[in-house]
C-alpha cells in the first residue's frame, strides 16, 4: 500500500473513531498509532482532520475546562497540564490558559464553592490545603483566604 492510500485509510479510520464526539488532536494521534499506522502517517492524517474541522483542540479544551469549575477549580498551571494530558496541542493550551481568569480570582471562587461560612483555624487550614492540592501556591492561597474571610 502506498503512502497516499495509507494516509487516506488513516484519515477514514480517524473520522470513524471521532463520529459525533469531540476528540483532541493528541488523542486521535495516539488512537491511530495504536491502530498500527506509522507516525508520519498519523501526523499527516491528524493535520488533515484538523484542516477539515473534524478535530478542534479549542473545542476539546472546553470539555476539560467545564469539569474544572466550582469545587474542582484548579490553578492555571494545573489546567494547562490537564489540557496537555488530554492531548490538546501545546499552542492551543497556551492560548486557552492565557484567556482564563487569574489564579487569585479562581482561588477565591474555589473558596466560595467550598461553602464554608465561618472562619476558624481548622477551616482555614483545610481550605488552604485544598487550594494547594489544586495547584495554587501556599502564599497565594493564604492571601486569598484572608480576602475571602473578610467577605463572609
Amino acid at each position: 500500500m502506498d503512502q497516499s492510500d495509507l494516509h487516506n485509510k488513516a484519515v477514514s479510520c480517524g473520522i470513524k473513531h471521532i463520529g459525533i464526539a469531540t476528540y483532541s488532536s493528541g488523542k486521535i494521534f495516539v488512537y491511530l498509532m495504536n491502530k498500527g499506522f506509522p507516525e508520519d502517517i498519523c501526523q499527516s492524517a491528524v493535520n488533515e482532520l484538523i484542516e477539515r474541522k473534524y478535530i478542534d483542540d479549542t473545542k476539546a479544551s472546553r470539555k476539560v475546562l467545564i469539569a474544572r469549575t466550582g469545587k474542582k477549580q484548579e490553578s492555571r498551571e494545573f489546567i494547562r497540564k490537564r489540557l496537555e494530558a488530554a492531548g490538546i496541542d501545546a499552542d492551543v493550551a497556551d492560548s486557552v490558559v492565557s484567556g482564563l481568569e487569574s489564579d487569585t480570582r479562581t482561588c477565591y471562587k474555589l473558596f466560595e464553592a467550598l461553602g464554608f461560612s465561618e472562619d476558624t483555624e481548622e477551616i482555614r487550614d483545610e481550605m488552604i490545603k485544598t487550594a494547594v492540592r489544586r495547584g495554587y501556591s501556599y502564599e497565594l492561597a493564604s492571601r486569598v483566604y484572608e480576602l475571602w474571610s473578610q467577605d463572609i
